[in-house]
Formats: structure tokens, C-alpha cells, sequence
């Protein structure tokens, strides 16, 4: 039982690995830019809300949010190579 989840647990962890390698090389843009929010959403947002500050928790979530809007306005305008 127990090698049959470790063995479907490292399936999925596989699968979205290269999922993850695949989306990497194909939307280079849409990749930092999540990236940058993520990272962002780890430095500024998490904190906000474990201090229980509604306005920064409010920039955070606009900080979060404006690399991936910028991604999809200039992946509109770059084309992958």
C-alpha cells in the first residue's frame, strides 16, 4: 500500500516537473513573470497577513498581481522564438 502511493506520489511529482520544464522553454515571459509574483507573494503578502495588515495585505495582492498582467501585455507583443 504504502509503495503504491510513494510510487504514485513520485509520478506526479515527475509529470510536473516536466510540465513545469515545458512551460519554462515554451512561455519564457509568463514564467519569470510568475515566478517574480511568487517570490513577491512570499516577501510581502505573507507577512501582511500574518501581522493582520489589511493595507498591506492590499498592496501585496497588487504587487502579486502586476508582473503577470505585464506577462500577458508583453507576451501580446514578443513572439516566442
Amino acid at each position: 500500500m504504502f509503495r503504491k502511493l510513494t510510487g504514485f506520489i513520485n509520478h506526479a511529482v515527475l509529470r510536473a516537473y516536466v510540465a513545469l520544464q515545458v512551460f519554462a522553454t515554451t512561455e519564457p515571459v509568463r514564467f519569470r513573470a510568475y515566478l517574480t509574483s511568487l517570490i513577491i507573494a512570499g516577501g510581502v503578502l505573507v507577512p501582511a497577513l500574518a501581522n493582520e495588515q489589511l493595507a498591506q495585505a492590499l498592496a501585496g495582492v497588487g504587487a502579486v498581481a502586476l508582473p503577470a498582467a505585464m506577462a500577458e501585455y508583453t507576451r501580446s507583443k514578443v513572439t516566442p522564438a
